[in-house]
């Protein structure tokens, strides 16, 4: 059976190429295309199925005001067009049943307008991009979405045999995807764990309880990207549990480290009212990708180098204490059942390593802290093993499992 691909490009720029992957796919399946070029800079070499003046009027904007923009220099202001009405009009192809998958090419420009709409969509929708920027950091165009990035190697600017190489695989890629069958849903419930580098065993082995129970358990990497994919899952109510083990990227979101998460860490289950478990796993340190961002408050600081790009300072009493304020005044917010667990013995794997990191009077200005702040308000548990500990993951879990049954 055909399946439905849409291409979504700049088709005054990406033509040539564009028209190169509609070849190749529409052997098995159809292609849908929808224009996002203002027509500025070349003409069409074929006709799509949505005209780029379909798409700025699926944005409430027409060409008139796309052309006043473009003589103006306002390009921002044109992507930020194009972008809402592709939007628009996938939304409504998703949801009428005509989108099996989505695919785009670009360079920087066509990258931010096809991952952004790609962003927009639903997980578990097949989403290539073939692009020019794919081969360094990608987290601004991936986000926390399930987008393949092609790198191209070349510039996409004409057809060639390195071009027309990329360009065969990202076809390839899109079929493959949309030709496998589709993952078979479960009805159990799904709790959501996050974990980071030495917590992996703990949440392993909660994630072994936990299924033994009946329950499907997602670990998320606690690395900026996870704990936000995954509050975003509780949001969409794809997740009716938490179990919080690595809890780095509240520290990292207030000291502008490396697995920021964002200004809504912590707020998704809360909000939802679906229970969660709360720990401290990880909020021992905070981690730059290089020295130089390093905020100058720390500067005189001992510095871990863990690894190439993760440069690790120990947080201190001070921040300890801010950082207990900040999850306090977060946790204060659930509508839900929320408990707190604390592993005495440490926080991460760093203070085994690196005598540095072993700070247990750090360690409890945090517990005391978020404790006196949350006044007996909800269940707070203090269990002597470390947070790296296998029995940590068996208290997480029987707690968390509490909680869900009761």
């Amino acid at each position: 059976m055909k399946k439905k691909i849409v291409l979504i490009a700049t088709l005054d720029t990406k033509g040539k190429e564009s028209l190169y992957l509609k070849n190749i796919i529409e052997k098995e399946h159809q292609l849908i295309s929808v224009d996002m070029g203002t027509g500025a800079r070349g003409s069409l070499v074929y006709p799509p199925e949505f005209t780029n003046e379909d798409v700025v009027t699926a944005a409430g904007s027409n060409m008139d005001e796309i052309r006043s923009l473009g003589d103006t220099g306002q390009e921002n202001k044109i992507m930020d067009i194009m972008t809402e009405g592709t939007t628009t009009i996938c939304h409504e192809l998703y949801g009428s049943g005509r989108m099996d998958g989505i695919i785009s090419v670009g360079g920087t420009m066509g990258t931010n307008l096809g991952a952004k709409v790609m962003r927009a969509l639903p997980f578990g929708l097949p989403k290539v991009m073939l692009s020019t920027v794919a081969s360094g950091d990608v987290r601004q165009y991936v986000g926390t979405k399930d987008i393949v990035m092609i790198p191209s190697i070349a510039d996409i600017a004409g057809l060639n045999r390195i071009t027309e190489t990329t360009l065969t695989y990202t076809a390839g890629a899109i079929m493959g995807m949309v030709g496998v069958d589709k993952v078979k849903s479960s009805d159990r419930p799904v709790i959501g764990i996050t974990t980071l580098g030495g917590t992996t065993n703990c949440a392993l082995e909660a994630k072994k309880l936990l299924e033994e129970k009946n329950f499907e358990v997602v670990i998320f990497h606690a690395n900026g990207m996870g704990g936000k994919a995954m509050e975003e899952m509780i949001e969409e109510g794809i997740i009716q549990g938490v179990l919080d083990i690595s809890t780095n990227e509240i520290v990292d979101h207030m000291y502008q480290g490396w697995s920021d998460a964002g200004p809504t860490r912590l707020l998704a289950a809360g909000k939802k009212g679906i229970p969660q478990v709360i720990a401290p796993g990880n909020i021992d340190h905070i981690i730059y990708s290089s020295l130089d961002k390093i905020p100058a408050q720390f500067k005189d600081q001992y510095v871990h180098i863990h690894a190439p790009g993760i440069n690790v300072l120990r947080t201190k009493e001070k921040e300890m204490v801010e950082v207990a304020e900040f999850m306090a005044d977060r946790i204060k917010q659930a509508k839900g059942k929320t408990a707190i667990i604390f592993p005495t013995k440490g926080l991460s794997i760093l203070d085994q390593v690196d005598k540095e990191f072993d700070d247990i009077e750090a360690n409890f200005a945090w517990f005391n802290t978020i404790k006196g702040l949350l006044n007996g308000g909800m269940a707070i548990r203090e269990i002597d093993v470390h947070v790296t500990e296998t029995a940590f993951g068996v208290a997480a879990a029987d707690m968390l499992y509490e909680m869900m049954q009761n």
